[in-house]
């Protein structure tokens, strides 16, 4: 395969083309309700102006062009809106991808290509699964077959359409984004290795406009990056096809039915096994579709002082969970100190849906149950002490932990956890993480609670929520509260579902199923339970929540303070129900450059620190010992020395492993499968 290195005479050849035009002349055939000559008019006393033809047509406003598409036709200097529609067009693009150049350049040779949407160790992951390879040749046997210009003839023997006419599009990424910035210029290389005809442009936007535009469906190819949010097939099918991305890429409601019928079936098993039949079918319908392009998947590493120990590898998205973590050595044992790139948005546990935040909560906050070490299939009680599922999978019963106090003083009860339910799927919005829990009470597909109002018409809007008629909103309320019904005597909730949920106890694991004290929420602020009122407080931005700054949960560490941008403390709960946290204090510190946070680690003043994949070789000449992970056992292996290091190597081959101890001040975790991954998708209607 070739480098990344290679490609830089091409790529210099490409940056001489003209931008994409931003409009077009107006089209010489007027609309048909539009007359086709200017109608005849009484005459005015005031002569008309001599320049102004008295026969000519009225002039039609110019048409705004989708800036990404050039011409926005079929004429060599750009593609029409419906051109990744042609599925020989998406083969065509899938073949022009070089996974190895990712692979090697990229990720250092820590990384492989991934061949299905669904990670290691989950149902669906098939690495015999059909993929496409990199192979420029099948690329041009797949273009001469399009038939973008829709006349039936195909394209190797057609003159007007693709082969022959080539065309023009611009491919965006998030600006600083360098990984997807090299795939937008491995494709751009390659096609015009396919044919000179084929250009593609590399645009590079900020992060708020590459979402806006996403989400507008202006991009007719993106790159869509995604960090699992339950370890569960259904949390990889589901945004790809019929979720978040799918709706950004405009996928036909045909292609979406197959897809959310494949969805609905998998998730309703329970059985490993049945699901994985399901997800089959699933990946080969995606790869006959060919509706996106998944990228690689990349081997995890994990750096930490030698000091830490019994450090949990959090098996979901949230970052670290400290609770278990003792410090034996540095300059201070009592605090754990964490030099991180990523700053929080929120920590209100029903809208945060980014990593950063989702730490400082799953420390903070406690759910019903959590994930068992880093296993992702096995859960131990933590608010609820045990619980029940009925027969058909639809009904569950959690019995509440007794004898546990919020940081506040306020006693847990199970009116607080229909409370905390209640509010979040009412609260959170279309953005928000609530979707995962929206779709098992309310089926698949049900991404938001507006669902119930007005089918979606008011997603993350709260002015358009609040205008409909107040029966609605009440109605979708009391739907939203049926089900979830409160036994104090008892000590239970019992949640009704709207079909069996294969992964239901993985969902609710997660930062948005935490506990609130419903007495501590209404007195600051918060929504008071009533149905006359939820809509007020529907999709709050973290800017106006009341519940952004401020935290109290039941879990063993409180939040101390958060100075945004600068760090968040915690410290441990005294009065916490079950084993203390090891350590007295956490400090998470936002350093957004990685010289110093390096430097903060070299001088033993950070236990452990983030460390993009480019700067892995510095750090690993620090590495003292390595513990590397078991696929069999999903644990990793007990550490070994390390004896020396050489960075030329990739992967693995870059330590050399021995029997002698040695003072270099890290262990690395090695070689786990990583939790997140990119898909190249294509959008099948630009607009």
């Amino acid at each position: 395969m070739r480098k990344l290195q290679l490609f830089v005479a091409v790529l210099l050849a490409l940056t001489l083309v003209l931008g994409a035009c931003t409009t077009q002349a107006p089209v010489t055939e007027a609309p048909v309700e539009e007359p086709t000559e200017a109608p005849v008019v009484a005459p005015v006393e005031t002569e008309a102006p001599t320049e102004a033809p008295t026969e000519a047509p009225v002039a039609e406003e110019p048409i705004a062009l989708n800036p990404y598409l050039g011409s926005n036709k079929l004429d060599g200097n750009g593609a029409p809106a419906t051109f990744f529609d042609d599925v020989h067009i998406r083969k065509g693009f899938s073949y022009a991808f070089d996974w190895q150049t990712v692979v090697d350049e990229i990720y250092q040779g820590e990384a492989v290509q991934s061949k299905v949407l669904a990670l290691v160790g989950m149902p669906g992951y098939d690495p015999e699964a059909p993929y496409y390879t990199f192979d420029l040749e099948k690329a041009a046997e797949e273009f001469k077959l399009a038939d973008v210009d829709k006349d039936g003839i195909p394209a190797g023997e057609d003159p007007d359409d693709v082969w022959e006419t080539g065309f023009r599009l611009q491919m965006a990424y998030n600006t600083g984004n360098t990984t997807r910035q090299i795939y937008a210029e491995i494709m751009q290389a390659n096609l015009a290795a396919v044919n000179e005809k084929f250009v593609v442009e590399v645009l590079g936007l900020p992060w708020p406009a590459y979402l806006a535009a996403q989400r507008a469906h202006k991009i007719p190819i993106m790159t869509a990056g995604w960090q699992e949010d339950i370890h569960d097939a259904h949390n990889w099918y589901q945004p790809y096809t019929t979720g978040t991305y799918g709706a950004r890429q405009n996928l036909p409601a045909d292609i979406k039915a197959q897809f959310k019928a494949l969805l609905d079936k998998g998730v309703s098993l329970v059985d490993p096994a049945a699901r994985h039949a399901v997800y089959q079918q699933f990946n080969q319908l995606y790869y006959d579709l060919a509706v996106g392009i998944p990228v690689v998947l990349a081997t995890s590493h994990g750096y930490e002082q030698k000091w830490i120990e019994n450090r949990v590898l959090n098996p979901i998205f949230s970052g670290e969970y400290y609770a278990p973590m003792e410090k034996t050595g540095g300059a201070d044992p009592t605090t754990i100190v964490n030099a991180s790139m990523g700053d929080t948005d929120t920590l209100d546990p029903a809208l945060a849906y980014d990593t950063a935040s989702g730490e400082i909560i799953q420390n903070v906050y406690e759910t019903l149950v959590f994930y068992d070490g880093i296993a992702t299939d096995k859960f131990l009680p933590q608010l609820a002490d045990s619980w029940t599922v009925s027969d058909d999978g639809t009904v569950w019963t959690f019995h509440i932990r007794e004898g546990v106090k919020f940081h506040a003083g306020g006693d847990l009860t199970p009116s607080d956890v229909a409370y905390s339910f209640e509010r979040g799927l009412l609260q959170g919005g279309y953005s928000s993480p609530q979707w995962l829990l929206a779709e098992p009470f309310f089926g698949v597909g049900m991404d938001d609670i507006t669902g119930l109002v007005d089918e979606f018409a008011s997603a993350d809007s709260r002015e358009t929520l609040i205008a409909n008629p107040a029966d609605k909103l009440v109605a979708a309320c009391e739907t939203v509260k049926s089900k979830f019904v409160v036994d104090d005597a008892a000590g239970t909730v019992t949640m009704t579902l709207a079909q069996p949920w294969g992964p239901f106890l993985a969902t609710i694991a997660q930062t948005w199923g935490s506990i609130m004290d419903e007495q501590w929420v209404v007195e600051n602020g918060g929504w008071d339970g009533s149905c006359d009122t939820w809509q007020n407080y529907y999709a709050m931005v973290s800017a106006d929540n009341p519940f952004s700054p401020i935290a109290n949960g039941t879990g063993p560490y409180m939040l101390d303070h958060w100075t945004p941008g600068e760090e968040t403390v915690l410290t441990r709960f005294d009065g916490y129900w079950g084993t203390p946290a090891k350590t007295e204090r956490v400090a998470i510190k936002i350093i957004s450059e990685f010289g110093t946070r390096f430097a903060m680690l070299q001088a033993g003043e950070a236990d452990f620190i983030d460390v993009p994949v480019e700067q892995r070789p510095q750090v690993d000449e620090m590495v003292g010992e390595i513990a590397i992970y078991d696929p069999e056992t999903n644990m990793y292996k007990a550490p070994v020395p390390v004896c020396s290091v050489n960075v030329d190597l990739l992967g693995l081959d870059r330590f050399e492993i021995c029997d002698t101890p040695n003072d270099m001040p890290l262990t690395l975790y090695y070689g786990r499968p990583g939790l997140s991954q990119d898909v190249l998708i294509y959008n099948f209607l630009v607009e």
